[in-house]
Formats: structure tokens, sequence, C-alpha cells
């Protein structure tokens, strides 16, 4: 279970980290990453129940993982961008 919250705390942190990357070039692409990383990770939870076993709950388990921090780091981001919009406007003012 630890082993699981570590993945998970550092899956949420490269997606977050990446989608300010690429948010520098455009602004719009901010949730593409979170977006992709939870398809790729529904597609391997669907995967694992081809491969069955061990393997495939394995493979699911970690699949499941990285979609819920996908979601979180979504949902992180949406956060801090609508903080970032209500302070900016309270400075412009």
């Amino acid at each position: 279970m630890g082993d699981l919250c570590i993945v998970s705390i550092i899956i949420i942190a490269s997606l977050i980290v990446l989608s300010y990357a690429l948010s520098r070039k455009k602004p719009t692409i901010k949730y593409i990453a979170p977006l992709i990383v939870g398809v790729i990770s529904v597609g391997g939870v669907i995967i694992s129940f081809l491969i069955g076993g061990g393997t495939g709950m394995s493979v699911g388990t970690i699949s499941f993982t990285a979609f819920i921090s996908s979601l979180i780091s979504l949902l992180i981001i949406s956060i801090a961008e609508s903080i970032k919009r209500k302070f900016s406007k309270n400075i412009h003012q």
C-alpha cells in the first residue's frame, strides 16, 4: 500500500510539472497531459482483464493508480488556475 502511495505522488508531481512546462508554450494545453495519462490508464485496466492472473492484477493496479493520480493532478491544476485568475483579477482592479 505504501508503494502505491509513493507511485501516486510521483505521478501527480510529474504530471503537474509536465503540464506547466507545456503551458509555457501554449496555455491551452495545460490540461492535456493528465487527460492523456487518464485515457492510457483506462486502456491499461482493460488490458489487465485480458491478461489475467497475477500479472494482469498488477498491471490493473498500477493503471488504476495512474488514473486516480491523473484525476487528482487535473483537479489540482484546475484549482490552481482558478486561484491564479482570482488573484490576478483582484490585483488589476
